[in-house]
């Protein structure tokens, strides 16, 4: 069960950083600079699909980020249907996403 979600918006700067905006207001959230490889490879895999399917789009990617009921987190991806169980890939890379819901990594 979903206790909490947001609609994230990644972009990429010209500066080789990422953008990352609430997508409803449009509110820039963080911007994402050095290497970022977790972050990095979740979202490439996704935008491969979304490409791989004639989805893609210049201007960024956007993710729905939810919270569930037991503490996981999962980032998934309207326009597929491709979701990722975050907590798979360990506490550190789950506080990636989680600091954008304002919730601690759990496990």
């Amino acid at each position: 069960r979903a206790v909490q979600q947001r609609e994230l918006r990644f972009t990429d700067r010209a500066d080789g950083g990422i953008d990352v905006r609430d997508a409803v207001p449009g509110q820039t959230l963080d911007v994402m600079q050095g290497e970022q490889g977790f972050l990095r490879g979740s979202l490439r895999g996704l935008a491969r699909e979304r490409k791989r399917r004639g989805l893609a789009d210049a201007s960024g990617i956007s993710l729905q980020l939810i919270a569930r009921a037991d503490g996981r987190l999962t980032l998934a991806d309207a326009a597929t249907g491709e979701r990722i169980d975050l907590e798979s890939f360990g506490p550190s890379n789950v506080a990636v996403y989680a600091r954008w819901l304002g919730v601690s990594a759990q496990r």
